[in-house]
């Protein structure tokens, strides 16, 4: 059992690109796509990746930290817990509950599948691995309980999947080139179904319903001034000089942000034409095998926050989440993890507008609220996984949390409520 657990460790901590370059190489080859094909398909995918990955998170995420602390240390904002964002991630991975997330959630993936309990074939092990994971990890410090963690691996995998299957058609109807995909992604897949709705909402209010703002309508209004790479820069700047940044640091912020907003587009692409050989071919698979279904490749969110609108979007979920941060009753968390993964977090949700930029900064208002009362009600747990790994309190602050993931709030009050259940009768 120790050598099926190092295994899986040393398979969930390799790069996200050798990572899937490797699993959809065997895929590709378990569906008989000959070799050259198969090869060139799954380095197109891992190329594409490695290029999102590296202006998406190391230029894009890394340079919206730095001048988001800025802005939060110039406006002298102080809370008593603080959102780690993606800082809690060694945090999480470092826990051994984790690594259970992979057998059993493929193998969760491969029962649905087989009783047409879902469509969705999930691919992204890391994010199966990670977000999944979270549930397990927070369950097992807060309650003790090891059944209880995986109870809620399952959980989280089964309500995930099942958002992804009903999300996915709507996703399919605004951005055709993602058909035959779906997003089993945790961090952003929940709220996607109050958008639905709150959509509904807008659309009876005609200065929101025929505002028709998108990164196309913005580029054709606004000429030059519209393109993403030129958004991006113009609201780097504006950025950088809520933080105070010298002259040289101001230009480099914009020109980083509109280089990030220029380049994750084509590295979108770049990865969707991986995908196409694979797609193809499924789906005449598919149609052979089951001939009464459809099956779809659960990817990573990330192909969504690709886009320009998410980009745009979650750019401005920066200032948005700072003004909510203050007026909202009760909150207590500062939102410093929540600016660097905007774009991520509105990803799933601005289908449902029809990439309506209007109609996705309000609903962020909505997301940015319900992040922090999450945040707020988990900060107990996650600092004491924090604690208890050897990590230090950041901004001043007394706890930690990650502001986000629905399911993580859903299975950590269920399972404190079974077991308080439990001692009653015990």
């Amino acid at each position: 059992m120790s050598y099926i657990a190092e295994a899986l460790n040393w398979f969930g901590k390799l790069p996200g690109p050798v990572m899937m370059f490797l699993i959809f190489l065997v895929f590709n080859l378990i569906l008989r796509i000959k070799p050259g094909k198969a090869i060139r398909a799954a380095f197109m995918y891992a190329m594409g990746l490695f290029a999102l990955s590296t202006f998406a998170f190391d230029i894009f995420l890394g340079t919206v930290v730095g001048v988001s602390n800025a802005m939060v240390e110039n406006l002298g904002l102080t809370m008593t817990v603080v959102d780690f964002g993606s800082g809690v991630t060694p945090i999480i991975l470092s826990n051994p509950v984790v690594v259970w997330a992979i057998p059993v959630g493929i193998a969760l993936n491969i029962v649905m599948l087989l009783l047409k309990l879902t469509k969705t074939m999930d691919v992204d092990i890391y994010n199966m691995l990670y977000f999944w994971g979270t549930a397990g990890v927070l369950v097992y410090v807060s309650t003790g309980n090891f059944f209880f963690a995986i109870l809620a691996i399952i959980i989280t995998g089964v309500l995930t999947l099942k958002i992804a299957d009903w999300t996915a058609p709507h996703i399919h109807k605004v951005l055709p080139q993602y058909t035959g995909l779906s997003f089993p992604y945790v961090y952003s897949a929940f709220y996607a179904p109050v958008a639905y709705w709150f959509n509904k909402l807008f659309d009876k209010i005609p200065f929101i319903r025929d505002s028709n703002i998108s990164a196309e309508t913005i580029r054709k209004r606004f000429g030059v001034i519209g393109e993403p790479g030129i958004m991006g820069f113009i609201l780097g700047v504006i950025m950088a000089l809520l933080g105070r940044y010298g002259f040289a640091d101001v230009l480099l912020t914009g020109i980083k942000f509109g280089a990030s907003l220029y380049f994750i587009p084509l590295s979108t692409k770049i990865l969707i034409e991986g995908l196409n050989e694979t797609t193809t071919v499924m789906t005449d698979w598919v149609k052979r095998k089951f001939k009464d279904r459809e099956v779809y490749i659960g990817l990573d969110g990330v192909l969504l926050a690709g886009l320009p609108e998410s980009l745009a979007v979650g750019m401005l979920l920066v200032p948005i989440a700072l003004i909510v941060s203050v007026i909202l009753p009760g909150n207590k968390v500062l939102p410093v993890g929540m600016l660097s993964v905007g774009f991520i977090l509105v990803a799933m949700f601005m289908p449902f507008f029809k990439m309506n930029i209007l109609k996705g900064a309000i609903f962020t208002v909505i997301v940015v609220s319900c992040e922090m009362y999450i945040g707020t009600i988990l900060a107990p747990v996650f600092t004491e996984i924090a604690i208890s790994a050897g990590y230090e309190i950041p901004y001043g602050a007394m706890q930690i949390t990650n502001a986000a993931n629905f399911p993580n709030l859903l299975c950590v009050k269920l399972f404190e409520l079974v077991q308080y259940v439990m001692s009653l009768f015990g």
